[in-house]
C-alpha cells in the first residue's frame, strides 16, 4: 500500500475543505450584510408608521425581516393568540436561511484536525516502511519524512482554528439577527395595534352617542 500517497491524497481532502469553508464565510458576509441593510430599511419605516412603504419593502425583500414583517403584517387584525402563534411560527422558519450552510464550518473544525492526524500517521507509517526496506543510511532524509508526516497535523489545527474565529463570529450574528426579528416584530405588531384602536375609537363614539 501506498502511504505516501494516501498522505496526499489527504493533505488534497484538507485544502479542499478549507476552500468550502472560505466560500461560506464569503457568502455569509455578504448574506449578513444584506439582512443588516434592509433591517435598517423596514425598521425606519416601521418608526415611521410609513404603512404603504413598510408593505411594499416587506413583500418585495427575501430576507428573513421583509418575510417576517410581511406576515406580521397580513395577519394584523385577527386574534391576539392567533397572531402570536404565527409569528412565532414565521420567527422559526427563518431560522433555516440565517444559519444556512454555517454547518459546513463546523464540519471543517471538527474534521481537520483528524484529518491531519490521520495524514501524520500515514506519513509516519510511509517512512518506516523506507526504513525498514532500506536502512537508516540517510538520516536526513528520515527527518524530512517525519516533517513532512507532522505537517499535516500543523495544517488541520491551522485550518480549524481558522474556521472557528469566523464559525463564532458568525454564531454571535446569528443571536443578534434572531433577536432584532422579534424586536421588529414586536414593535409591527405594536404599531399595527395601536392603529386598530384608533380606527376603532369613531366607532365606538358613535356607538355611545347612538346609546344615549
Amino acid at each position: 500500500m501506498n502511504f505516501n500517497l494516501l498522505h496526499e491524497i489527504v493533505l488534497v481532502i484538507m485544502v479542499a475543505l478549507l476552500a468550502v469553508a472560505v466560500g461560506v464565510i464569503i457568502e455569509r458576509f455578504i448574506y449578513f450584510g444584506y439582512i443588516e441593510r434592509n433591517r435598517k430599511l423596514l425598521a425606519d419605516l416601521v418608526s415611521k408608521s410609513d404603512k404603504a412603504g413598510l408593505q411594499a419593502a416587506a413583500k418585495s425583500s427575501s430576507s428573513p425581516f421583509g418575510q417576517l414583517l410581511a406576515g406580521v403584517i397580513s395577519m394584523q387584525g385577527g386574534d391576539k393568540d392567533a397572531l402570536d402563534n404565527n409569528v412565532q411560527a414565521l420567527y422559526l422558519t427563518q431560522q433555516a436561511g440565517i444559519k444556512r450552510l454555517l454547518w459546513l464550518i463546523d464540519t471543517t473544525i471538527t474534521l481537520s484536525p483528524l484529518l491531519g492526524l490521520l495524514g501524520t500517521i500515514l506519513g509516519i507509517i510511509d517512512t518506516f516502511n523506507a526504513l525498514a526496506s532500506q536502512g537508516v543510511s540517510d538520516p536526513q532524509a528520515v527527518s524530512r519524512g517525519i516533517g513532512t508526516a507532522l505537517f499535516a497535523t500543523a495544517a488541520g489545527i491551522g485550518i480549524a482554528a481558522f474556521c472557528l474565529v469566523f464559525h463564532n463570529y458568525f454564531m454571535e450574528r446569528v443571536e443578534r439577527v434572531n433577536e432584532q426579528l422579534k424586536v421588529l416584530a414586536l414593535r409591527q405588531a405594536a404599531a399595527g395595534a395601536t392603529e386598530i384602536a384608533r380606527n376603532e375609537q369613531p366607532k365606538l363614539k358613535s356607538l355611545e352617542q347612538a346609546a344615549a
